[in-house]
Formats: structure tokens, C-alpha cells, sequence
């Protein structure tokens, strides 16, 4: 019970330094000891690190499958995990992945609109759902479908304080953007 208890904890100071992290004013805050640069590279870093571990907990603890991961699961989990690395890297193709990651310098000042963002606001967080459910799937236990509820727990919040910050940022244009185009599942009736 303590190696779960250890796993939601880490999950929780995980997206709450993630959630800090990205604040406007803390950002403000270490460009000035960092660079913009330095700063993304750092924040990737610590995204990286902090997932890496809280998974290597994760497949750590020992605990029984609920169900079996072969047959209809296993093209389930493969297809859901598929889909999300695709919707991932097609993203990228909006986002530079070298400004993601702060290999090079981020053009913050234009909202991006183009690409998959004219079908879905949030894409990263689509395939991340995507590949978290997957992820479940392929290790189908109580510390996976602990990991992965605290994941898709904390995307609405992530989306909501994204928001907050691109409302910010660029005002009725992104408030335009909201009205018209859906925050991860792609509407067909939707006014591109």
C-alpha cells in the first residue's frame, strides 16, 4: 500500500513542479539566471527525468494483470498507442520540436493555428491519452491504472491553465480560435 501511496505522491509533485514550472512568472522569473534557451532545455529535462522515474516506479512495484494483453487487447493497445504517436509527431509538424525541447530559440509572439491545430487545439494532450490508454493496456495492473488516472486526471488541468495563459497571450484571437475549433477530439461540424 506504501509503494502506491509513493506512486500517486509522485505523480502529484510531478504535474504540480510541471504546472509551476510553466507559469508565466516563474518563467520570467529564471529567464533572468537562464536564458529562454536555457530555461526550455532545463524545464525538458526535468519533464524528462520526472517521467522516466515515476515509470521506472511504476513497473517496480509488482502486482497481478487484470486481464490478459493478448488477442483483441494487444491490436487495442497497439492501435490506441499508434494513433497517439502519430497524432504526436504530426504535431510536431505545427510545434519545432527543437524550440520544444530548447535546442533553439521559441517565436512565441504568432498563434499557431496551421496544420492538425485547425482540427484540434491540444493535440499533444490527445496523444498522450492515446498512448496513455495504451500504456494501460499493455500493462493491464493496479500501478499502470494508477499512473494513468493521475495522467488523464491532470490534463483537464493542464488544458485549463494553457488556456488561461494563451487567453493571456493573444486575447480575442485565441478566444476566437476556442469558439471555432475543439480542445482534443476533433468536431466534423467544426467552423475551420
Amino acid at each position: 500500500m506504501v509503494a502506491y501511496g509513493l506512486l500517486v505522491a509522485g505523480w502529484v509533485a510531478y504535474f504540480l513542479l510541471h504546472s509551476v514550472l510553466a507559469a508565466a512568472q516563474v518563467k520570467q522569473w529564471a529567464y533572468r539566471w537562464l536564458s529562454q534557451r536555457g530555461y526550455r532545455l532545463a524545464y525538458s529535462g526535468f519533464a524528462l527525468t520526472g517521467l522516466l522515474l515515476l515509470l521506472l516506479v511504476n513497473g517496480s512495484i509488482p502486482a497481478a494483470y487484470f486481464m490478459p494483453s493478448e488477442g483483441a487487447i494487444r491490436f487495442t493497445r497497439l492501435l490506441l498507442t499508434t494513433f497517439g504517436v502519430i497524432i504526436v509527431q504530426v504535431s510536431f509538424r505545427s510545434y519545432s520540436l527543437k524550440a520544444f525541447l530548447g535546442l533553439t530559440a521559441e517565436n512565441a509572439s504568432l498563434l499557431k493555428t496551421d496544420g492538425i491545430l485547425k482540427y484540434v487545439r491540444h493535440p499533444l494532450y490527445t496523444g498522450t491519452i492515446l498512448i496513455t490508454l495504451g500504456f494501460f493496456l499493455f500493462i493491464p495492473n493496479l500501478p499502470t491504472l494508477i499512473s494513468c488516472g493521475c495522467v488523464l486526471l491532470y490534463l483537464p488541468i493542464g488544458i485549463w491553465l494553457e488556456e488561461r495563459k494563451l487567453v493571456q497571450q493573444f486575447g480575442d484571437a485565441y478566444r476566437d480560435y476556442q469558439k471555432r475549433v475543439p480542445a482534443l477530439i476533433p468536431w466534423p461540424w467544426a467552423k475551420n
